[in-house]
């Protein structure tokens, strides 16, 4: 999404400090010194420090003025200041043996994260049918927020026992998640809004996806490609969407944009809409650990940095994967001193990105990390399976 710059307007940039320097100045001069104490606990200073922090309350409001008008303002494009998403998840609850009766958990039952800090609640009852020993059921999230987007198998916490219930767990990513958005991306939205009017160019029908389907999501417009991705179509424009949380587009946000985007287009074309794909990248690599750099800490950081290289949200669409600029990313993470073998997909080479509505993701690292004693730490971070690795 292009970015409209506003600078901040600040009717008045004072601060309660300003105030109190400036008030016992003025009060200094107009007594003609008479009023001269101004210590910390002196009447006269306990005087102008309240008239300062009542000052200072006012104008921080009056200084909001001009945002609200400007939101006010832009009501009028129909853009509204996205509140948030909750997450959601499917759990699978178990119990210690198969019971003669069904056994029901509740609608709005809770269970919190291994840490205890992040509640979701069962969207509807679940029943385990006699002779069964577990059962799954969709949960939301308590509040709205991307941090309620949490791994796999990291809801494990019961709130309210309940006999025979042994357990629960989330076996798929909680995902959905997303933060109340931030004034200055909703005026930037709404300012977009006023000047797209029909939709023209590939950067149009991109940026009115992106606003759609929220901040940080992307879309690939390509012309003339029809709904087979393979034919040519004259008047054809298709749309690949990637959501906020770099997963490719549901079926429900593929139709939203549709809808959305549909009476925008000009007379004679035929719009049509598809996820991005997403190719799993897997590595493998060895290095030399740095002195006095814990192993654990080092394969964290090496994720890190692979799964911010490989982003879709950010990685160039179009864009072949580069093998040497991956092993820069990694060598260049500040863990290590010596970078040895590389591979990408059990290959030291360039990955090919088959078209232009395909974006590389991170998938697995395995690492070995060699101490300046000699001993192989070997580490795996993602969703692979450790192979067979040779040595240094």
């Amino acid at each position: 999404m292009a970015d409209i710059i506003l600078n901040s307007i600040f009717l008045d940039p004072r601060n309660e400090t300003d105030i109190v320097e400036q008030a016992k100045l003025k009060v200094y001069n107009a007594s003609g010194g008479l009023l001269n104490d101004f210590t910390e606990n002196s009447p006269v200073a306990a005087l102008i420090q309240g008239q300062a922090f009542a000052g200072a309350e006012l104008l921080y409001y009056v200084n909001q003025l001009p945002l609200a008008l400007v939101i006010d303002f832009l009501k009028i494009t129909g853009v509204t200041r996205s509140s948030g998403t909750k997450a959601k998840t499917t759990l699978t609850f178990s119990i210690s043996s198969p019971q003669n009766t069904i056994f029901t958990i509740p609608e709005g039952f809770e269970v919190v994260d291994s840490q205890g800090k992040l509640s979701f609640f069962t969207d509807a009852p679940l029943v385990i049918p006699v002779g069964l020993v577990s059962g799954s059921v969709t949960a939301t999230a308590e509040e709205v927020g991307s941090e309620y987007n949490i791994s796999p198998y990291s809801i494990t916490g019961i709130t309210q026992p309940l006999t025979y219930l042994a357990g629960v767990t989330n076996i798929e990513a909680a995902s959905g998640g997303s933060d109340l958005e931030s004034e200055a991306s909703a005026i930037n939205r709404a300012l977009t809004q006023i000047r797209l009017r029909n939709l023209v160019s590939a950067t149009d029908y991109e940026q009115a996806a992106e606003i759609l389907l929220g901040e940080g999501s992307v879309c690939k417009a390509i012309g003339l490609l029809a709904g087979d991705k393979t034919t040519r179509e004259l008047g054809a424009v298709h749309l690949f969407l990637l959501n906020s949380n770099g997963e490719p587009a549901n079926d429900a946000q593929i139709t939203y944009v549709k809808s959305q985007l549909a009476s925008r287009i000009q007379l004679g074309s035929s719009l049509y809409t598809s996820p991005i794909e997403l190719l799993p990248i897997s590595a493998e690599f060895t290095a030399r650990l740095t002195i006095g750099v814990n192993p654990e800490e080092a394969f964290d950081t090496l994720w890190e940095v692979f799964q911010e290289y490989l982003s879709p949200n950010s990685y160039p669409l179009g864009q072949d994967l580069i093998f040497y600029e991956v092993g820069f990313a990694l060598r260049n993470a500040g863990v290590i001193k010596e970078a040895g073998n590389l591979t990408l997909n059990g290959s030291p080479s360039n990955i090919p990105i088959a078209n232009d509505y395909t974006l590389p993701t991170p998938y697995s690292l395995f690492m070995q990390l060699v101490d300046e004693n000699g001993i192989v730490f070997e580490g795996l971070r993602g969703s692979g399976e450790s192979p067979s690795f040779g040595g240094f």
